[in-house]
């Protein structure tokens, strides 16, 4: 009896690390499919029938840029809010034609935290997307303005990737579009991670954080 339950508990230890196995490496589609792609296709078939329009100013991104309540932040102006939780560089290149097609005035765009979190790519990679945006809005709509948002700090563990991703990215667009550093302006010095104020989860903002983002890019954003 002994014998039998050690092969019934040795048979359990391997299925349950083979489960866990194939969990790991199955991760980012599981995320994907079941979490991430459901709200993406609940929010761009919104975009489809609500278009953009001339003279818009249409913030980008993902769940950072959707949190903002853009239109109180900046009160009379035509802002459209086209962030989506969980959106990468290439969600935003698959959807950037209900952009660009109303010719909106302005796109500040700030993209590549996700990309970082939930893909192999590299920082370069990543920022090659971003340029690969940039060169889009130019050639798809040639009047609208560009701002590229630097990613903001997150849990310090992201430091060295994120910083490493905002080299790149100003290094690939800085003849192509207007280049916003927001990043030392979240950045907790002390230990590399966004500062406590701004988020309380180390990735999304709140309500100082989008007052304090307002106030860096009001310059760019009033006429």
């Amino acid at each position: 009896m002994r014998k039998w339950l050690v092969r019934v508990s040795v048979l359990l230890n391997i299925t349950l690390a083979l489960a866990a196995t194939l969990l790991w490496f199955n991760w980012q589609s599981i995320v994907q499919n079941n979490f991430l792609k459901p709200g993406y296709d609940r929010w761009t078939t919104q975009f489809e029938v609500l278009s953009i329009q001339p003279g818009d100013i249409v913030f980008l991104g993902d769940s950072i840029t959707e949190g903002g309540i853009w239109e109180e932040l900046f009160p009379g102006l035509p802002t459209r809010n086209r962030g989506i939780g969980g959106d990468v560089t290439e969600g935003v290149l698959e959807r950037l034609e209900q952009v660009t097609q109303g010719t909106p005035a302005k796109v500040f765009l700030l993209i590549g935290t996700n990309d970082l979190a939930l893909s192999e790519k590299s920082p370069d990679e990543i920022a090659a997307n971003i340029e690969a945006i940039v060169d889009a809005i130019r050639s798809q709509s040639p009047g609208t303005r560009i701002y590229v948002q630097s990613v903001l700090p997150r849990g310090a563990g992201f430091r060295a990737a994120v910083e490493a991703l905002n080299r790149a990215t100003r290094a690939r667009i800085s003849t192509k579009a207007n280049w916003i550093d927001l990043y030392p302006l979240f950045l907790d010095t002390e230990d590399g991670s966004i500062r406590d104020e701004f988020s309380n989860d180390e990735l999304h903002l709140m309500g100082a954080g989008y007052l304090n983002w307002r106030d860096a890019i009001a310059p760019h954003v009033h006429p």
